[in-house]
């Protein structure tokens, strides 16, 4: 049986003289990571159980698995033996923990992302805002989307908001992960959306269409996701917020311990 590779724990190791992960179960490849590589560890022959080679995959003989933030090189006979170069430091630990250790970036997980449907009370935060409003919101700024005229395109750009310092390379990395995970639902092309809107809940308030409101947490940031499943107009906008941002600017207006209050989201 696999384990997934975020939730699996793990020995905290020193592999060819650089941190990595090690695991005796099987790793589901699907589930690692982008940025990470995955190997497995083959047992001797006289000792199964007692790792001699680093290879992609092993079926006989496997004695474990590893995770490592950097790609390991192989000579042309695909594997690399040990040789004691396998250093167990004496810790376990989750793929998280490891990457905050180690100042690594965990990628978001794509393949899961919840997208759940606006409340009647949040439909503000899907249309665009005076400054003030924006500022308090921690708005970093907005993607706006068409399909195209035939329904299958993806036209995209990128509308930042007044602060412009908000725009970090940790948000852009995240924005990309986003939307690359809508596009295998929400935001593959017309037809998808439309039958999403129309299966889903999620109307919204505003416009002269239809529209639909859905939103993603992914960490530090917020995103909200109008829908206008409708040939001729644009058919999406995903307004992004930085929950840092919005709890420093709002701090103000709440009683402590109560939390800020983000159309119908509570955050802290």
């Amino acid at each position: 049986m696999s384990v997934n590779a975020r939730k699996e724990e793990y020995e905290h190791v020193e592999l060819f003289g650089k941190p990595a992960l090690f695991t005796s179960s099987r790793i589901d490849r699907s589930t690692v990571p982008k940025g990470f590589s995955c190997y497995d560890l083959r047992g001797s022959d006289y000792d199964p159980g007692r790792p001699v080679t680093v290879q992609n995959f092993v079926v006989v003989n496997h004695a474990g698995t590893v995770l490592t933030p950097e790609p390991i090189p192989f000579p042309e006979e695909g594997f690399r033996r040990l040789r004691g170069k396998l250093n167990f430091l004496g810790e376990c630990m989750i793929l998280a923990d490891f990457c905050e250790e180690h100042g690594l970036k965990l990628p978001l997980d794509d393949r899961n992302l919840i997208i759940r449907p606006a409340s009647p009370e949040e439909s503000g935060l899907f249309y665009a805002h005076e400054l003030e409003k924006e500022r308090s919101l921690g708005c970093v700024g907005s993607v706006r989307i068409d399909f195209g005229h035939k329904g299958k395109e993806f036209w995209h750009t990128w509308w930042p908001s007044h602060d412009k310092s908000l725009n970090t390379p940790e948000f852009k990395e995240t924005l990309n992960e986003v939307v690359n995970g809508l596009r295998e639902s929400l935001l593959k092309d017309l037809a998808a959306m439309s039958e999403y809107c129309n299966t889903h809940d999620g109307k919204i308030d505003g416009g002269y269409q239809q529209n639909y409101g859905y939103v993603v947490d992914a960490g530090e940031y917020c995103f909200c996701i109008r829908c206008t499943p409708v040939q001729g107009d644009y058919n999406a906008y995903i307004f992004s917020y930085d929950k840092r941002a919005q709890e420093m600017n709002m701090s103000d207006q709440n009683e402590p311990g109560q939390g800020t209050q983000m159309g119908g989201m509570t955050l802290g």
